[in-house]
């Protein structure tokens, strides 16, 4: 899976986005609890 990977300054939170489908994303305080929640949502 590819992905796109956003940090929220201001809440710092890592938003992780599917590249093949913009609505497909998950949020996460690290990088990896975002990708995780992505994976199950897939």
């Amino acid at each position: 899976m590819k992905y796109r990977v956003l940090l929220n300054t201001d809440t710092q939170l890592f938003t992780v986005v599917d590249k093949n489908n913009n609505n497909s994303f998950a949020d996460g305080k690290t990088i990896q609890e975002a990708v995780s929640k992505l994976q199950k949502t897939a």
